[in-house]
């Protein structure tokens, strides 16, 4: 993989922003996902700016209940694919009332490092 691509991906994609500006759990930067939680569940809905550079096929979404607490690390719990045409994934299936660490990556064959992470508590169940 080209080092161009390993810092285009570190500088592009360490902003895992919400959908829609005002809503959810964010701080003031807007960096945490939107989340939402039913008796089924917590969903995470995440967006991201994408990496502009033309050979990247797919993104992958990485998360779990643990940090894997090195930075450009993408060993966590679990990963979705996501098509390159789509910068945003939603997450189904957490557990209410948990802490989750949500990090993306690149794919053009290889897969680039992750980006900064960013972690949510989902709210408790509904009743």
């Amino acid at each position: 993989m080209p080092l161009r691509l390993t810092v285009v991906v570190t500088g592009i994609l360490l902003s895992i922003m919400p959908l829609l500006t005002g809503c959810g759990s964010g701080d003031e930067t807007g960096n945490q996902p939107i989340v939402t939680t039913s008796s089924a569940g917590a969903t995470a809905s995440l967006a991201w700016h994408p990496v502009p550079d033309p050979s990247i096929d797919a993104y992958f979404v990485h998360y779990g209940r643990q940090s894997p607490g090195q930075p450009g690390s993408c060993a966590y719990e679990s990963s979705m694919h996501v098509p390159v045409d789509s910068p945003s994934a939603t997450v189904t299936d957490l557990d209410p009332n948990t802490l989750y660490y949500f990090t993306v990556s690149a794919y053009n064959g290889r897969e680039s490092a992750c980006s900064n992470e960013v972690s949510i508590v989902t709210p408790p169940a509904s009743v």
